[in-house]
């Protein structure tokens, strides 16, 4: 499976010792992982200063040498600037859904709902946002899927344990939380993402 996936999806799965899983989850080798030019250079230094541990940080740096980076010769102008001219979407991420858009079988991983929203509401973009119906994966599904995959415990405790901050992840996780919380809590951020979502049963209808 081709995923072209973005920085803060990667070193927030990085963060919680989640990242290997996701990409096993969803069936797609490190090869099969897309990224932009810009992201190989700028993972390794975001993650240095969102990452509070080594561990990590080295298997982040070795993930990325292995993925592959997304050829800028094939891209259509006039969609990329349709995209790129939109608030809430910034260049990185037009490249990112311009490039899953043209393969009908890839995915897109992407921690910025602003910039899904932005695709989902602009009558502009309609046609890219049919495109990407059900191939999107953001943080909260990630993380639903993870836990159909390997158990509520197993991801508890590694977000537990994680080195890096996010809201949503200290929300829906935590000692003493339930399975039930953390789905909801997760549904609750990526619901209104629904029609470019991937995995939406198991999503929880609030």
């Amino acid at each position: 499976m081709i995923v072209f996936a973005d920085n803060d999806i990667l070193i927030k799965l990085a963060g919680c010792d989640l990242l290997i899983p996701f990409c096993e989850a969803v069936g797609a080798q490190n090869t099969e992982i897309f990224i932009t030019q810009s992201a190989r250079f700028a993972i390794p230094k975001q993650s240095r200063k969102k990452l509070t541990t080594p561990e990590p940080l080295e298997q982040l740096k070795l993930f990325i040498e292995r993925t592959e980076t997304i050829e800028q010769a094939h891209t259509e102008t006039n969609i990329l600037d349709r995209l790129i001219e939109t608030p809430n979407i910034d260049g990185g991420e037009a490249f990112l859904i311009l490039s899953a858009y043209n393969i009908p079988e890839a995915k897109l991983a992407t921690g910025d709902k602003r910039c899904l929203s932005a695709l989902l509401n602009t009558p502009s973009l309609i046609d890219i946002a049919n495109g990407l119906g059900g191939r999107v994966y953001t943080l909260e599904t990630a993380l639903l899927i993870l836990i159909s995959r390997l158990g509520f415990d197993s991801v508890n405790h590694r977000v537990i344990n994680r080195c890096v901050t996010d809201g949503t992840l200290s929300l829906a996780f935590g000692v003493g939380r339930s399975i039930d919380n953390a789905i909801e809590c997760l549904s609750s951020y990526c619901s209104d993402l629904t029609p470019l979502l991937s995995d939406t049963h198991l999503i929880k209808k609030l």
